[in-house]
């Protein structure tokens, strides 16, 4: 059980880690957009105007991840709380579910 909490400890400073340096790229990428914003010719621009919507998308992206993964630990809570609320019940739905699976697999 250690080296589960061990392992989803470090998973979750790894997410932290890529998401901490994901917004700094895109940092680093407002920060070359305002720095190239003076007199450019019209292929620096086009690149420009590119690389600003693609800045604009992954800051969209990133946050409907934060969104999903804030849904999907909400959930995994509410179950926590509903199988210890219910552990009898919790098993024996799970039997269910898993004995028609098993049959539905089977008849294949």
């Amino acid at each position: 059980m250690a080296k589960s909490k061990a392992k989803k400890s470090a998973s979750r400073v790894s997410s932290t880690k890529d998401r901490h340096h994901l917004q700094e790229v895109i940092s680093h990428a407002e920060e070359l957009l305002e720095s190239t914003a003076g007199e450019l010719g019209e292929k620096a621009k086009e690149v420009r105007q590119q690389l600003a919507r693609k800045i604009e998308a992954a800051k969209e992206r990133f946050q409907d991840y934060d969104d999903v993964r804030e849904a999907a630990e909400e959930g995994m809570r509410e179950a926590d709380r509903v199988i210890r609320k219910h552990p009898y019940e919790s098993v024996g739905v799970a039997l269910v579910a898993g004995l028609l699976i098993g049959a539905l697999l089977s008849r294949r």
